[in-house]
């Protein structure tokens, strides 16, 4: 591959991300900050895909769409969540997990907890992962999960325990 080659894949992999990423919500400047662009590049890169859809030199497929949409999603917070329940693992956003109610986000915490008890490299959970393959991936995620279902549900109780009202004895 030479150069030129290089330069064109990289300025049409910047074209498709301009353009996806800001459809999902991102303000021209805000991508040109996170892909390092120019003042005015993540706008003409905008443009410039959105000619070659309406030309046809390039489709939009769902696939792509789908996976600018993660990585919008990652990139904002929105995390994808890896748990388990009593029949198997399962996925789902961050905000899919905070808008679920305390009932069923604590028995997904249960059965989470759970799986890691039982599981025998519990105590290298907190250690680094090894560069390239990681063999315990899946404790990791549900770890993850685990953690940020103790957070969402101690700010539910610090907001209710706000709302209570205080006795004047």
């Amino acid at each position: 591959m030479t150069n030129e080659e290089s330069d064109l894949d990289y300025t049409l992999y910047l074209e498709e991300a301009c353009y996806h990423l800001h459809r999902k919500g991102l303000s021209f400047d805000e991508l040109s900050d996170r892909l390092e662009l120019k003042p005015g590049e993540a706008e003409r890169f905008y443009h410039s895909y959105e000619r070659k859809l309406k030309a046809g030199t390039v489709v939009e497929d769902a696939i792509d769409s789908s996976v600018w949409s993660d990585i919008h999603d990652d990139a904002t917070g929105n995390e994808k969540i890896t748990f388990v329940r009593d029949d198997g693992f399962y996925h789902c956003k961050r905000s899919d997990l905070e808008a679920m109610d305390s009932t069923a986000i604590m028995a997904i915490f249960e059965s989470s907890k759970k799986f890691l008890d039982y599981d025998i490299y519990k105590r290298y959970l907190g250690s680094k992962p090894p560069v390239g393959y990681d063999p315990m991936a899946l404790q990791r995620q549900v770890n993850r999960a685990t953690v940020l279902i103790e957070d969402i549900l101690k700010r539910r109780y610090e907001k209710e325990d706000k709302k209570a009202p205080t006795s004047n004895h």
